[in-house]
């Protein structure tokens, strides 16, 4: 593999990637072998190779030379492919990206008023919270339904089908929204009973699924005992259980606030210009332009902050961050969440420190 840098400006740089045919194979056998597609040729197996091959190429091989590097990337990056992503090709890939530019510095306020930090929808988050930890435990009764939505049970019949052929029939079967290594899990949504659906199609066989029944998940009543039987971050009561969920939103919410009244501030007080590139780089994010630059300048603070004054060693509000994925990882329903766990303690671990740095220079006075 050749690496290529281009040094665009002080705030944005580009590196290009050069993969050899054999690196390539590599990579696809590699990949293929670990995902279980070794030797699968329809369309779908052959979508699910290519699309985990760039994710090994983009968040692996291609993060792992960006660490190396003598700038710091602090945005999201782009991938631009020159070349078609293929067995026996090479590949050119552009990776593109913002940088902490090496002068930059930034003015903070001598003091932050602390009547900013007002948390906002505190009442539904805890209703939607607990209706989703109620249905990832199944603290739920079943009603039948007549159209099937997103979070619905369906039961359905599988056919394997040629020329109107069955080849093969499966009785039985049920989808749902927890089953997320089904990439069928949408396909149902607005069907009704006696509805055929077709799942998939590839070399004349034709997958469908005959509705046999559809179901609705109503949660219980939230009690002490299902609480116990929850057991989220040690709660016992209802009480316990709602107070833990509205501690972890306000300090999470304190942080974003925190985040973006210092990035309004420096806007303002900074007198430095967003080049052109940048903001462009953010084209495709429907952001206004002053909503990229307040996105871009948080990045500024947070890597400034990391960079010049923190302890790695030392991480004040270690335990609020755990707690913090525990709520997420529920909130949005996202098991995969498990395999990144590095990933988000690491990113709030720098958000969270921009409020240490706050509170340890006394340029803000609230309690935690």
């Amino acid at each position: 593999m050749k690496i290529t840098q281009d040094y665009v400006s002080s705030q944005y740089h580009q590196v290009y990637f050069v993969f050899s045919k054999n690196e390539i194979n590599k990579i696809f056998d590699e990949v293929a072998e670990n995902n279980d597609l070794v030797g699968k040729k329809t369309q779908k197996a052959k979508a699910q190779l290519l699309e985990a091959v760039k994710e090994k190429i983009e968040n692996e091989i291609v993060e792992e030379e960006l660490i190396k590097l003598d700038v710091i990337p602090i945005s999201f990056r782009k991938h631009r492919y020159l070349t078609p992503l293929a067995r026996n090709r090479s590949l050119l890939l552009i990776a593109q990206f913002c940088v902490l530019p090496t002068d930059l510095q930034l003015k903070f306020p001598s003091k932050i008023p602390s009547g900013i930090f007002h948390v906002p929808y505190e009442n539904e988050m805890i209703k939607d919270f607990t209706k989703q930890i109620l249905l990832m435990n199944h603290q739920y009764d079943l009603r039948d339904a007549n159209v099937a939505t997103k979070k619905s049970l369906v039961k359905y019949d599988l056919y394997y089908t040629k020329d109107d052929f069955v080849i093969n029939e499966i009785k039985d079967q049920i989808n749902s929204s927890d089953d997320y290594d089904n990439p069928d899990e949408y396909s149902f949504i607005n069907c009704k009973v006696g509805d055929t659906v077709i799942l998939d199609e590839d070399d004349g066989i034709v997958v469908k699924a005959k509705v046999k029944e559809i179901k609705n998940r109503v949660v219980r009543r939230l009690s002490n005992e299902i609480v116990e039987n929850l057991n989220f971050l040690g709660c016992k009561t209802v009480t316990e259980f709602r107070q833990k969920i509205k501690d972890i939103f306000s300090f999470s919410t304190t942080v974003v606030m925190l985040l973006n009244y210092l990035a309004d501030f420096v806007l303002h007080n900074g007198g430095f210009e967003i080049d052109r590139v940048v903001i462009d780089h953010f084209v495709n994010k429907n952001l206004t332009e002053n909503e990229i630059k307040r996105e871009l300048v948080k990045e500024y603070i947070i890597w400034i902050i990391n960079y010049n004054y923190s302890d790695d060693n030392n991480v004040l509000y270690m335990d609020k961050i755990i707690e913090e994925y525990e709520f997420e990882k529920i909130l949005f329903n996202s098991p995969h969440r498990v395999d990144r766990y590095q990933e988000f303690v690491r990113r709030r671990i720098f958000e969270v420190r921009v409020l240490e740095y706050c509170l340890e220079q006394k340029i803000l006075d609230i309690k935690i």
